[in-house]
């Protein structure tokens, strides 16, 4: 039996938002078509820690950094960097696949510099450059650019990131590969757990989000369509299944919104995140994404494998999945085209199966030619 391909996957965080579940989709694809041909092992930051649960399940070896967080700390970064180095100086792997970007930068030197056959990147978009300006904005480009000289492969969601990568020069462009995402195939969740849960009657509409409460998803966007949906149409609900992950001070902005519009208290439901939120979303007559950025969020392939319509900003890669004629810029675009929406009542369908199939094997092909031991 020829060597098993070792991947390490580092992530920044250990709960189970997109990112984390990306990473478990290729983990879960590999597992179980190339069991015999691949060796895994996954490293993250402590903090909530649902996605080793997960692992676990599957057999894989985690490994917990804790001292590695979100928010830049010099003395936990450093900490860090040496836990680091020391799971990639042990591990000896022949792909180390970086998922977030304080990762790279914190481990993608010492990756290449410990003998890794190949080091990847997969930039899950770009909001950690875009929500800046001016040099602020600069000096993570600039971090990016110095990261990706440690890198082989950067991997992009779709060709709008690629165009981004290329105008903030970052990395070259032999270095740049598209892997659209994908999800797990499953099958079409039974109608009537949410609206079950919420106590509301079947003539009701419901428009709903899946995402945290901070400035990235925009909630506020969102109760402002709701405020113009609920002033033409009564029978429209609006839910947002995530506000037990909540931006420090969003809270705030979303009550005062709601103390100015009254009105609204009865036709939007906030509900924390729920590990069944794609059973949710069955209920959903409209998925409605606000974000002010994405990479490709997988909420929205959530959506539409069951069968639920998709209405979203602009952003990342969302219009090569959902076409550009479903995405707009402002409150008002939007309103119209979840109305349309709502008035169609077209279901839609999205081929789970063959994208993921194709998903896993670009990361199949990826890792072989990566570690020459294709």
């Amino acid at each position: 039996m020829s060597k098993k391909i070792k991947v390490l996957y580092l992530v920044t965080l250990s709960d189970w938002t997109g990112v984390q579940k990306v990473i478990y989709s290729i983990a879960y694809g590999l597992y179980n078509y190339y069991r015999n041909e691949f060796e895994i092992e996954v490293a993250a930051g402590s903090e909530n820690g649902k996605m080793f649960e997960e692992f676990k399940k599957l057999g894989i070896k985690v490994h917990i950094i804790d001292s590695l967080q979100r928010k830049p700390s010099l003395m936990k970064d450093l900490r860090a960097y040496f836990q680091i180095k020391d799971i990639i100086r042990k591990g000896q792997y022949d792909v180390v696949h970086f998922n977030t970007s304080k990762v790279r930068v914190l481990g993608g030197r010492t990756a290449k510099k410990l003998h890794a056959k190949k080091v990847i990147y997969t930039v899950h978009g770009w909001w950690h450059i875009e929500q800046y300006r001016g040099l602020k904005k600069y000096f993570y480009i600039i971090l990016e650019r110095y990261a990706s000289k440690y890198c082989d492969h950067l991997v992009l969601l779709c060709e709008k990131d690629k165009e981004k990568a290329k105008t903030f020069k970052i990395g070259k462009e032999e270095q740049h590969i598209i892997i659209h995402n994908a999800i797990i195939p499953q099958e079409k969740a039974g109608k009537g757990l949410l609206r079950k849960e919420l106590k509301l009657s079947n003539d009701l509409r419901i428009v709903g989000n899946v995402a945290r409460l901070d400035a990235q998803k925009n909630p506020l966007r969102f109760l402002k369509i709701a405020r113009e949906i609920s002033a033409i149409k009564n029978n429209v609900v609006f839910v947002w299944i995530g506000s037990s992950v909540v931006e420090e001070g969003y809270e705030k902005e979303i009550n005062d919104y709601f103390n100015k519009n009254p009105q609204l208290k009865e036709k939007v439901f906030f509900i924390p995140f729920r590990k069944d939120a794609p059973i949710l979303m069955a209920d959903f007559d409209v998925f409605l994404l606000t974000s002010d950025s994405e990479g490709m969020p997988l909420v929205v392939i959530e959506a539409l494998q069951q069968g639920v319509p998709v209405v979203s900003t602009d952003v990342g890669c969302v219009s090569e999945v959902i076409g550009k004629e479903n995405t707009g810029d402002s409150v008002k675009q939007l309103t119209k085209l979840v109305l349309n929406a709502l008035n169609s009542r077209k279901n839609v369908s999205y081929k789970a199966d063959i994208n993921y199939r194709k998903f896993i094997n670009s990361y199949y092909d990826l890792y072989k030619k990566s570690s020459n031991l294709g």
